[in-house]
């Protein structure tokens, strides 16, 4: 039965994106620039499909509808454990995310996440590192983004630690939110992508679920006048706590 239920939800998925992956690419190109608005709003569609097909049930915390009309200068920062968290994530909040350079160069979906407004980050240069925290800035201005700052996935016992740079950010844009993000799945230590799992290994565990229940909790917004005389790696350690110990409960 469970080698059944993979095979089918693995048609539909790749069967989903293959069919959506054409149109998208030619309305992100026919309307390159407005990506980063009609982008979230398609990600958003294709992640709707996705959450119905893994049968993936959200729950959120009551502040979810508060913050899920804020538009402008906000840092969504959340613990990474699985794929599922983009699909969750884009649906709830409609939102651009920062992702690892890796993904720029896949296949057709590094060119449609491109169109689509993805900010790609190469983590071996300080150059780029820096020019990234200047983009996450100017993008936030006008829409909400998404970062791991965690920078892979783990399981939330695992207590990955933050990477501090993102957090810089607050200095070039002091009235940008962070609003730190707890996605907590019923069965993290066996959804959760980690170490020394390969991606199908794990993709084929997901698939077999019957269903999948993820607790999102929204926390209170981290403000920088509130702040403002922390250096960006105490703000860095007082958002890992507030979404790992949450996470931990």
């Amino acid at each position: 039965m469970e080698t059944l239920r993979v095979i089918i939800k693995t048609f539909l998925f790749f069967s989903a994106t293959a069919i959506l992956a054409p149109f998208y690419f030619f309305i992100l190109f026919a309307l390159y620039k407005w990506r980063c608005n009609v982008g979230p709003e398609l990600l958003r569609f294709y992640s709707k499909i996705c959450l119905i097909i893994f049968r993936i049930n959200i729950t959120c915390s009551k502040n979810y509808s508060k913050f899920s009309r804020m538009k402008k200068k906000l840092l969504i920062v959340s613990n990474h454990s699985s794929f599922l968290d983009i699909f969750v994530l884009s649906y709830l909040f409609r939102t651009v995310f920062v992702s690892k350079s890796d993904i720029k160069f896949y296949p057709v979906i590094g060119q449609i996440a491109w169109l689509m407004g993805v900010v790609f980050l190469n983590r071996n240069s300080s150059k780029e590192r820096y020019r990234l925290i200047k983009r996450i800035s100017n993008i936030c201005s006008n829409y909400r983004l998404v970062i791991f700052p965690q920078g892979t996935t783990s399981r939330v016992s695992d207590k990955k630690p933050f990477n501090r740079g993102v957090f810089k950010v607050l200095e070039f844009d002091p009235d940008i939110s962070i609003l730190p993000v707890s996605l907590l799945y019923e069965d993290d230590s066996e959804i959760a992508w980690h170490t020394p799992q390969t991606l199908i290994q794990n993709s084929f565990i997901v698939f077999k679920k019957k269903k999948i229940n993820v607790e999102v909790l929204i926390h209170q917004p981290v403000i920088y006048e509130e702040y403002g005389k922390c250096r960006s790696s105490q703000i860095c350690n007082i958002v890992q706590d507030i979404v790992l110990s949450s996470s931990l409960k």
